[in-house]
């Protein structure tokens, strides 16, 4: 009687656990993961809390997108000055890059081809820099002061805030800068449902976004530095273990919320770009290796995980061992670029 009544208080407890998020949690060099991008219209972010359960089963998504993350190597030679040298600038070398926004500042500054180069570290996930085309001429920009992107571990009730600051030679110009304060909030955790999947121990993060633009102008003649305060951004992000980016996040601004996205690889969205050709995928399920009968011989190939996490991307192939992968279901996706023809099979794996 005493240990079914132990088990029975225990249970409950393992339930509602929180989980704790760490470095190893997030991407490596080489993930990529698929997005759906949905409408904005009727999102709510204001519940939060211990042991939520929070339903955006509704969402719409518009807008089929991936997020890559690639090695420092890959980027432009000269976006690598500082994220690749051990020895001269150790702080600031990078696990992996991913490509950014553009950005302009006071119509003068454009800055575009945007590579941002993160760092893992046991306490902080940073961003280190970013290497970028300022005005056309491609540059390596340090933060002076590192920006923590999160504090690590992530856990429920942690709190911090930071600064961060850059400076930038422009070309026949001056100088540009952009200061920043980022406070985190792990002020969440509980259910999760998205239009894709359910989860049902998310932890949620509110990151608050300050950022000042500095300008001076040396050339053709020197005149004060000037100023601006961009608007306040919020971000809300829930993170699960397994998954190394957030499965839903979601943006404010200014009042209005600019961008919702979630982990998906859904029928629809997959279906509404690949549905000009049919594959076929023998044996299906499998457990050790599939082979793929499908016209295209010279396209490109994309495996996604169940977690929206793509497990191979490269060249058509007709075989495909699969021993090592996790139980569960796939999408292979065809496309032949020259020919104009698409196509995508479901595949299930099993132990």
């Amino acid at each position: 009687m005493k240990r079914i009544l132990l088990w029975m208080i225990l249970v409950p407890m393992v339930l509602d656990a929180q989980i704790t998020v760490t470095k190893n949690n997030f991407p490596s060099s080489g993930d990529e993961y698929i997005y759906s991008l949905a409408s904005t219209n009727g999102v709510d972010v204001s519940t939060t809390g211990a042991n939520v359960i929070w339903d955006y089963s509704s969402l719409s998504p518009n807008v089929f997108d991936t997020a890559k993350y690639v090695s420092v190597t890959s980027t432009p030679f000269a976006y690598q000055f500082y994220f690749n040298n051990q020895f001269l600038y150790p702080d600031y070398k990078a696990n992996y890059a991913i490509k950014g926004r553009d950005l302009n500042a006071f119509n003068q500054v454009n800055i575009t081809d945007v590579f941002q180069f993160h760092k893992k570290k046991n306490n902080a996930l940073q961003m280190v820099g970013f290497g970028a085309n300022i005005n056309g001429v491609p540059a390596s920009i340090k933060y002076d002061t590192i920006d923590q992107l999160y504090p690590l571990p992530l856990t429920f009730g942690v709190s911090d805030s930071t600064s961060a600051y850059y400076l930038l030679d422009v070309p026949n110009m001056g100088t540009y800068g952009q200061w920043l304060r980022r406070k985190v909030e792990v002020d969440g955790w509980g259910d999760l449902t998205t239009p894709y999947q359910n989860y049902p121990q998310a932890l949620r993060v509110k990151t608050t976004l300050y950022q000042r633009d500095t300008l001076k102008t040396e050339q053709p003649v020197s005149l004060p530095g000037i100023a601006f305060d961009r608007p306040i951004q919020y971000t809300y992000e829930w993170f699960v273990l397994g998954v190394g980016v957030p499965v839903l996040s979601v943006t404010e601004q200014a009042g209005q919320i600019t961008n919702v996205k979630y982990i998906d690889v859904n029928t629809s969205g997959i279906a509404s770009e690949f549905t000009d050709l049919k594959l076929r995928v023998f044996p299906n399920p499998s457990s050790d290796f599939v082979r793929i009968d499908t016209e295209i011989k010279n396209g490109m190939m994309k495996v996604f995980s169940l977690n929206g996490k793509v497990v191979y991307r490269g060249k058509v192939k007709s075989y495909l061992d699969v021993s090592e992968w996790r139980a569960g279901n796939y999408v292979i996706t065809v496309e032949e670029e020259q020919l104009g023809k698409k196509g995508f099979v479901y595949f299930q794996k099993i132990d």
